[in-house]
């Protein structure tokens, strides 16, 4: 069976006996509460923000089920610091006051790293 493996080990040239390092992507949804005490969020305004440790270079899209969760449209921007904390800002980007059901969310993905 050693011999085997070796030999497996020799044609694809990764080492027979050695740890495999598999990166992996990580995807989830983060929530926050409104700023606004009703949930609308006028136009041009912050509706909602969160910060969060969900990793560097990880992307952010706003996330809405009608009448469960979320704002739509809202637009998700994030600003990443020098730790591993980003702050992530749900921002009205329309001319029309948006209501917000329960919390505002997004979902993130997190590509793997190397």
């Amino acid at each position: 069976m050693f011999l085997l493996s070796v030999l497996l080990s020799a044609a694809t040239f990764m080492p027979a006996m050695a740890p495999h390092n598999f990166a992996v992507a990580r995807t989830g949804t983060i929530y926050a509460d409104p700023i606004s005490p009703d949930s609308s969020c006028k136009p041009g305004k912050i509706c909602a923000s969160a910060k969060k440790a969900v990793g560097k270079g990880c992307y952010f899209n706003n996330y809405y089920k009608k009448g469960v969760v979320g704002g739509t449209p809202l637009a998700v921007n994030v600003s990443e610091t020098g730790s591993s904390t980003d702050f992530v800002y749900w921002v009205n980007d329309t001319d029309l006051t948006i209501g917000i059901t329960k919390m505002a969310s997004a979902n993130y993905y997190c590509p793997a790293s190397s």
